[in-house]
């Protein structure tokens, strides 16, 4: 980004190919919906156009991700990084990882929202995709498989 972005601006689109198939590169955009990059995509196009996939996680982001676009959670100035929280987006991460974003609100673990406490869900709360609000308010029963696996609490 090379201009100030106030709170609450467009940063892009999540634009791609659509899967159910999730893997470390890809986003979460619905139920058993995710999206990844094109095969056939050179690593400049890629640059050029995929700007999503070069976003980073951050317990305390700068962006939140509704539907397939990027938003802007704070002003952001030209060259700052872009990072949005993967529990947001993220079911169960198909690569989980420890995060070192360095915030005092750090959460440790990255696994997705399904190994989420219900107090670290509604903490979640305005910054949760559609799908996973969807799950928190009862209005979509959490998967399962996921379910049966393990309990909802760490």
């Amino acid at each position: 980004m090379t201009q100030p972005v106030d709170a609450g601006g467009h940063l892009f689109a999540i634009d791609g190919e659509l899967t159910d198939t999730p893997n470390r590169y890809t986003v979460q955009v619905g139920h058993a919906l995710h999206v990844d990059l094109p095969e056939s995509y050179g690593l400049e196009l890629i640059l050029d156009r995929f700007f999503w996939r070069f976003m980073n996680h951050s317990c305390e982001p700068t962006a939140v991700v509704r539907g397939r676009e990027v938003l802007a959670l704070k002003p952001l100035q030209p060259w700052q990084e872009i990072t949005f929280h993967y529990n947001t987006t993220e079911y169960q991460m198909a690569e989980p990882f420890d995060c070192r974003c360095g915030s005092s609100r750090c959460e440790g673990t990255i696994q997705g929202f399904r190994y989420l406490s219900r107090s670290e869900r509604e903490r979640l709360r305005p910054w949760l995709s559609a799908h996973l609000l969807a799950i928190l308010d009862g209005r979509v029963a959490e998967p399962a498989a996921a379910a049966a696996e393990e309990p909802l609490c760490r």
